[in-house]
């Protein structure tokens, strides 16, 4: 059994504060209430949610891996790509000579 407070629970699920209280005021997640330091809170608990967290995320982790490093390849490919351009641009602008260069303001 685990037991999150309505934060953190919206955090992780990465939905709003205001949603898990009507999910929780229609019933649809099991709820208990604790009295902490005099103030009422209400964790959600839920048997299965350590579980299922540990499940995705390592899925998750793998695919996001596997995501960033495509990600990352075609930046550099692109990086190397626009280095060769700037590259040509300044050979273009050299020849161009130095009162062409003044009208361009390079």
């Amino acid at each position: 059994m685990s037991k999150q407070t309505i934060k953190e629970y919206a955090t992780k699920n990465k939905i709003s504060i205001f949603n898990v209280m009507k999910m929780v005021k229609s019933q649809k997640l099991k709820t208990i209430s604790e009295v902490v330091d005099g103030k009422e809170v209400v964790y959600i608990v839920d048997d299965n949610l350590a579980e299922k967290s540990t499940d995705t995320k390592d899925i998750s982790k793998v695919e996001a891996t596997k995501s960033l490093e495509d990600e990352v390849e075609s930046l550099k490919q692109e990086v190397a790509k626009l280095r060769s351009e700037l590259n040509r641009l300044k050979v273009t602008v050299f020849r161009m000579g130095k009162q062409d260069a003044k009208i361009l303001k390079i």
